[in-house]
């Protein structure tokens, strides 16, 4: 039997810059839920690139968070 999947929703995380502390590199995430299931990866990039010129901290990595819910067909 084939396996179905279906990407239910998807968050943008951008982790930010937030110092140095104790030695240690802090991130600070931001996140924004609501994004296409079906938005590019391109284009999601693009969009965390414009969306970290308006933070006052330095974008360090962005991330795609997928919910997908999987079942036997």
């Amino acid at each position: 039997m084939a396996i179905e999947n279906f990407k239910e929703k998807m968050t943008l995380r951008l982790e930010l810059d937030g110092g140095m502390v104790d030695g240690k590199q802090k991130v600070t995430p931001k996140s924004f839920s609501q994004i296409k299931a079906d938005a590019d990866d391109e284009a999601l990039y693009n969009t965390a690139v414009a969306l970290s010129g308006l933070q006052t901290r330095d974008l360090l990595k962005v991330k795609k968070i997928e919910v997908t819910s999987i079942w036997e067909d």
